[in-house]
């Protein structure tokens, strides 16, 4: 048992259940100091002097040399009725140890604070602006490519709590297995959860419809909300989700009828040449099947970073199959214009299609 009544300033701040009490960190300590000034009265101007000392040692609020010159000044009487030098030297070793020993673990504890907040748990974003397409590799090892004009955004702890990710646009993933924590991507229309596995997802919120297309794995899909319905698609499968659109009439009625959205399961589409449709444009290919140019109008768009206007309501309707491989804007206006007749004015990065 350690014998404390004699202590003097240092040998308090040496000792580690007092520097514990002083810190305000172990209710032990504290209640065991409590009790030890009130049954030792006569030490508590020692106490509260070596508590002071401590505060000012642990908050590092001056310099070293100043520090070890207010410990003299208050300890130089004690040191000054000693007659024996040796003691003297010994002191005050002990004071420059424990300062030294004090200032350490302030120092560690500040390292270890500056690094948690050097390190904020933030989200991030990926995204791409018109006739862009961007590879991305998640910390979980997963591989993402992203369509022009699309975002995917990483979930706060993502890889650490979850793995989750927010779509707007398209994407193509090759998703890192993890059993332990599933891969799940969120869209505005359903949500994807997978384990390991290979799909592209088409939700683009200004399109009639939305889709996932499944390569290789499984995934489970379901409906945005607390009450979708959820299907299982397995390799080859496409499934589409199409959306409530707004009523377009000048007078609606009072009460407008309430759509459901409509989901429908096919096989992805695929060429002679074993390309699938759906997932060329990771090729830099854009295949275009049997589509109306109004349906075509927004691939083109995002695809060449432009705008375009219709002058006319029947061009809208024309019907369009090709295939186009790096190929301008111009080309492919012009090999259109060989199927179906019309013409075209380009202004920067506005194109006005008319008869």
């Amino acid at each position: 048992m350690i014998d404390r009544s004699l202590f003097n300033i240092e040998d308090f701040l040496v000792d580690n259940t007092f520097q514990l009490y002083c810190a305000g960190k172990d209710k032990l300590c504290i209640a065991y100091w409590e009790d030890y000034i009130k049954a030792h009265p006569e030490q508590e101007a020692t106490i509260n002097e070596a508590k002071r000392l401590y505060i000012i040692l642990s908050g590092q609020k001056k310099p070293l040399n100043r520090q070890l010159g207010l410990l003299k000044n208050n300890i130089k009487a004690e040191n000054e009725e000693s007659t024996v030098p040796l003691r003297r030297t010994y002191t005050w070793l002990k004071i420059a140890a424990v300062l030294l020993l004090i200032s350490g673990l302030v120092l560690v504890f500040r390292a270890n604070v500056v690094k948690e907040k050097s390190i904020p748990n933030l989200v991030t974003n990926y995204h791409t602006n018109g006739a862009e397409r961007k590879k991305i590799t998640l910390p979980d090892g997963t591989i993402i490519v992203l369509n022009a004009k699309s975002s995917i955004r990483l979930n706060k702890k993502f890889n650490i709590d979850n793995r989750e990710v927010t779509l707007v646009g398209e994407a193509y993933f090759d998703v890192a297995h993890d059993k332990n924590k599933p891969f799940k991507v969120l869209t505005s229309d359903f949500n994807i959860n997978v384990l390991g596995t290979i799909f592209n997802v088409k939700a683009y919120p200004d399109e009639p419809t939305s889709e996932a297309v499944l390569i290789k794995g499984v995934i489970v899909m379901e409906g945005a909300g607390s009450n979708g319905n959820s299907i299982t698609l397995k390799p080859s499968q496409k499934v589409t989700f199409y959306k409530n659109l707004p009523e377009t009439p000048a007078i609606k009625p009072m009460k407008a009828q309430v759509k459901h959205p409509e989901i429908t399961i096919n096989s992805y589409t695929k060429k002679s040449d074993s390309t699938v449709v759906e997932m060329a444009w990771t090729q830099n290919r854009l295949e275009i099947q049997d589509q109306s140019f109004m349906e075509l109008k927004k691939t083109l768009e995002r695809w060449y970073n432009v705008e375009i206007t219709f002058k006319n309501k029947e061009i809208e309707k024309y019907q369009f199959t090709a295939t186009f491989q790096d190929e301008s804007l111009t080309e492919v206006l012009y090999a259109l214009q060989c199927a179906e007749f019309f013409k075209y004015e380009i202004k920067g990065n506005q194109v006005i299609i008319s008869k």
